[in-house]
């Protein structure tokens, strides 16, 4: 087992990522303590400090966590061939965005992701970046016939939908109302392209 795989499979790690997030979600960068994430997660600072050297590392590896759960339930959404064209979009810009529509803490989060530079580096836009070339890719593979076309690529329909969602991300009342939006989006897109 390398280290990376005993970092991933240790408890108390995941106890402080988990504290660290919804502090950080709460607080933001600047107002989270490393004591406070301590006392969440139920160890002491000098044990906090033995897994991570400083918040900006604590803060980092939270985030990271965070976009690879939604990067692997993207995948997920986008695998299931028990759904439809149109459904797989959906549930996949959903799984990467939607759950930073429902409660002010996730909003609060999503704020974080975006407005993170000098803690995330490149992170987010790596992030982003990563999403955007799957989705293109699964437009490209799933689409149903006559969808695309020399004047209509799968990135550029990857790229309509997905800077729609970025913006809906922030304006959607709520997570219904954002995968709605969605759905209608891919359905206008379809229809356009017949």
């Amino acid at each position: 087992m390398t280290s990376t795989e005993m970092e991933y499979d240790d408890p108390k790690r995941d106890a402080v990522l988990a504290a660290a997030l919804g502090l950080f979600g709460r607080y933001g960068f600047q107002k989270t303590s490393m004591e406070a994430v301590a006392k969440a997660a139920g160890i002491s600072r000098p044990a906090l400090y033995l897994r991570f050297s400083n918040k900006e590392q604590l803060y980092r590896a939270t985030m990271q966590g965070v976009m690879e759960r939604a990067q692997q339930a993207m995948e997920a959404s986008f695998a299931d061939g028990t759904l439809s064209f149109e459904e797989r979009i959906v549930a996949a810009l959903d799984a990467l965005m939607g759950q930073y529509v429902e409660t002010q803490v996730a909003r609060d989060l999503g704020e974080l992701l975006e407005n993170s530079g000098p803690q995330l580096g490149s992170m987010f836009h790596d992030y982003q970046e990563r999403a955007r070339t799957t989705i293109g890719a699964q437009i490209d593979s799933l689409a149903p016939p006559g969808l695309l076309s020399e004047e209509l690529a799968a990135d550029d329909v990857m790229d309509v939908l997905f800077s729609a969602a970025l913006t809906w991300k922030q304006t959607a009342a709520d997570r219904a109302e954002f995968r709605d939006r969605i759905r209608r989006a891919v359905r206008l897109i379809c229809r356009a392209a017949h």
